[in-house]
């Protein structure tokens, strides 16, 4: 959407042919080992801000990052775009691009009464879904809705409410492991787990020992898609033990059944975290989306101005690729 700051820019990425089958989290991620050392890509960031908006009034900021690659090569960017003077504040919006570097905002694809965010965006036997964080908080604790695709990208209709918390809980992050669907979610200090054999059932099965971890706000809120591989799966988690969603630490779920589970943190520090200084993404960053372009890792991120969040507070996010 915009020039790089100076003559270098990474090589465009073609991945035609290699979504041929079900994408991910449906089936284990065809890559030898997890992403790592996750690094801006080029000049290019941010390649969405609050800027690029053009149907949803004056937005504040652009955040929640999730792609999703087609078999042709075209590249989808979903995300929420969020603004203090309307309601809803938040809505889930699209941009489209040719290389995974240059996007072009499309619009909003889905808005309801209530906040939505973090546009958890798969595909399963054909058909492909979201489920959208939603929030109201006068409301009390939202269902997990389920959306599917009647004409995709921009036509979304729900087809079941997942799971019914009896208090707060955000960011349901489905993937699919020993032949049952499962979905992880969090408060920023307890982390819940439900599961169910279809997809579209309402009313998942709450995991036995719910909550399945406590009183760890470095890592109980997901922060991006888990990837499922042969062997395990790796989890990405917000960390709010300071502020809300500063940076990201991956997480390897070892042992995952209806009656136990086991992770351990992935290396000895946080897998995305701001850089610092006074750029786009210097105060925080609480999302990463990696897919495997054929030969690495292709991630979409966010981030927040440092200066931005001591003067301005919040809500001044935007969306970058990195690499790893």
């Amino acid at each position: 959407m915009r020039e790089p700051t100076n003559q270098y820019r990474p090589e465009p990425v073609d991945v035609r042919g290699r979504y041929d089958r079900e994408t991910v989290p449906s089936y284990p991620v065809d890559a030898d080992s997890p992403p790592s050392n996750f690094e801006a890509a080029g000049d290019v960031n941010p390649v969405v801000t609050a800027a690029d908006v053009t149907d949803f009034g004056r937005t504040d900021c652009v955040a929640d990052p999730f792609l999703f690659i087609t078999e042709t090569g075209r590249w989808h960017l979903f995300f929420e775009v969020y603004t203090h003077n309307r309601t809803p504040t938040a809505a889930i919006a699209h941009a489209e691009s040719d290389d995974g570097y240059d996007w072009t905002y499309d619009r909003v694809v889905l808005e309801t009464d209530e906040h939505l965010s973090y546009p958890y965006v798969f595909r399963w036997e054909g058909d492909h879904y979201m489920i959208p964080d939603r929030w109201a908080k006068e409301l009390g604790p939202a269902p997990v809705t389920l959306y599917r695709a009647e004409s995709f990208p921009e036509t979304w209709t729900p087809v079941a409410d997942l799971v019914a918390p009896e208090t707060p809980l955000h960011d349901f992050s489905a993937f699919r492991w020993e032949d049952r669907w499962w979905g992880i979610l969090g408060d920023g200090t307890d982390l819940y787990a439900y599961y169910s054999g279809d997809l579209e059932s309402p009313a998942w099965t709450p995991h036995e020992a719910n909550p399945i971890v406590e009183d760890r706000p470095k890592a109980a809120r997901p922060g991006g898609r888990p990837l499922v591989f042969e062997d395990r799966i790796l989890a990405f988690y917000q960390d709010c033990a300071n502020r809300y969603g500063e940076q990201i630490h991956a997480y390897e779920i070892t042992e995952l059944t209806p009656t136990t589970y086991e992770d351990r943190q992935r290396g000895d520090g946080p897998a995305v975290t701001p850089p610092g200084g006074l750029g786009w993404n210097s105060g925080a960053m609480h999302q990463v989306d990696p897919w495997f372009d054929g030969e690495g890792w292709h991630c979409a991120v966010d981030g927040n101005l440092g200066l931005g969040y001591q003067v301005f507070g919040e809500h001044h996010w935007a969306i970058g690729i990195y690499r790893a």
